[in-house]
């Protein structure tokens, strides 16, 4: 009787341990994740310095709306230690510093107000660009050049709700001088691609109103306008997450995650872009990217674009200063670990790193060893939290850097796709039918 009744113990055992270790392999063939580093292509430049470069690719100069001639505004990104600028005027196809841009009708209050349309000597261009430019004001430290990026341009620029797009390596000049069209994206989009370029989007948030309402930044209407874009056009890469100090652009890291939700399960990535859209001096170092590339050259900049290999910084969040300083939070190292599911980073001039999954921090590393951070997120331990990607913000006194979104795919990638129809804040009509009234009236073209 004993036995028999020890017998039925035993198998109930047995089979509940069996039953148990059944549902703990389901359970981690669930969470068995398929990791997309964005940075794979540049690892083994990663770790050095003189593989890191300090990007601006949004500028402006008196040859559209800025109150700083284009020689002015070089020599103080030469001074500030940039590596990487191009100038994105308003309408304007950038070019050599030692060229003349175009000069549009609608700038020529320029004159009025005695804004200087100045451009580098060629002397001027080649000794900046070589990192041998040196005069009284000169303040640079770093032994190498300021590059130049030609070919590109801030599309749409006469419209009144700044949909903005920022165009580059273009072949022609078809998008110059096109007015655009309020609320339209898309057209300047075709156009850069049919050119040859590639582009990204430029605020967000300053279109939609977004900045003292995050819920319209959340909107799926909203979220799915811009993800139809980038679905349908390759060509366009991402978009702004920082510009300049962040004042009506500040929901716009919420529009990111709320992209990165529907874009990864359809089969790519949206990259996140810092610019300082510089109008002024002061406005130089507000925001701006850090490029990981073998080398400096253009082929290598368009490279670095499409991929994803940089990182977006900012001094500023919703107009206010978080950073300062020569240097800010650098990503040193990282390594993927998909046996562990598991994802490192090393950040150097760094206090703290940020996990975020969904718009949400989901882990926080806070150990700094002499500005140095090192942080681990094991997606198993997190797989309530992720759909499909985690992201990594880093926190220093020079500032805070954004990583790129890494994919996290544990297989379900098609339940996540969504349904959803593309809607936005439409501009009032009257506003419409006045623009066009009065471009049509002064015949700008």
């Amino acid at each position: 009787m004993k036995k028999s009744f020890f017998k039925l113990i035993s198998l109930v055992i047995v089979a509940t341990m069996l039953f148990s270790v059944s549902q703990i392999s389901a359970f981690a063939t669930v969470v068995d994740y398929k990791i997309t580093n964005p940075y794979e292509s540049v690892m083994a430049y990663i770790g050095n310095d003189d593989n890191h470069y300090k990007t601006n690719l949004h500028t402006h100069s008196t040859y559209s709306d800025a109150v700083v001639s284009l020689d002015a505004m070089v020599k103080e990104h030469y001074n500030q230690n940039f590596d990487v600028l191009a100038f994105a005027d308003h309408g304007v196809i950038g070019v050599e510093w030692d060229q003349e841009p175009t000069l549009l009708p609608l700038y020529y209050y320029n004159y009025a107000l005695l804004n200087d349309q100045a451009h580098l000597t060629t002397d001027e261009y080649n000794a900046i660009t070589a990192g041998t430019y040196s005069d009284e004001t000169t303040r640079r430290t770093v032994d190498r050049g300021l590059q130049c990026v030609p070919g590109a341009i801030e599309g749409n620029y006469l419209v009144a709700q700044k949909n903005h797009i920022n165009g580059y390596f273009m072949n022609d000049k078809s998008t110059e001088g096109v007015m655009g069209t309020e609320g339209d994206f898309e057209t300047m989009i075709k156009m850069i691609e049919d050119a040859g370029g590639i582009s990204h989007i430029n605020h967000p948030g300053d279109w939609l109103g977004s900045a003292g309402d995050e819920s319209i930044a959340r909107d799926p209407g909203n979220v799915h306008f811009f993800a139809d874009l980038l679905l349908r056009y390759n060509s366009c890469l991402g978009i702004e997450v920082y510009n300049a100090y962040d004042r009506p652009t500040s929901s716009d890291r919420i529009l990111w995650d709320e992209l990165l939700q529907v874009v990864i399960p359809e089969g790519r990535n949206v990259w996140g872009f810092g610019n300082s859209d510089a109008h002024n001096i002061p406005d130089i170092d507000t925001a701006f990217m850090d490029f990981v590339m073998p080398s400096y050259s253009l082929a290598n900049v368009r490279t670095a674009m499409e991929n994803g290999t940089f990182f977006a910084v900012s001094r500023y969040e919703a107009g206010e200063r978080i950073g300062e300083g020569d240097s800010y939070p650098v990503v040193t190292c990282i390594i993927v670990d998909e046996e562990e599911d598991a994802i490192t980073l090393v950040g150097k001039n760094c206090d703290k790193i940020n996990w975020i999954a969904d718009g949400e921090v989901i882990q926080t590393t806070s150990k700094s060893i002499n500005g140095v951070v090192s942080s681990t997120i094991k997606l198993r331990s997190h797989s309530d939290e992720i759909s499909c990607y985690v992201r990594a913000e880093l926190e220093g006194t020079g500032g805070k850097t954004l990583t790129q979104a890494f994919v996290c795919d544990d297989g379900n990638m098609d339940e996540l796709i969504k349904d959803g129809t593309p809607s936005t804040t439409v501009v009032n009509s009257f506003i419409d039918m006045l623009l066009d009234f009065i471009k049509k009236l002064l015949h700008i073209a």
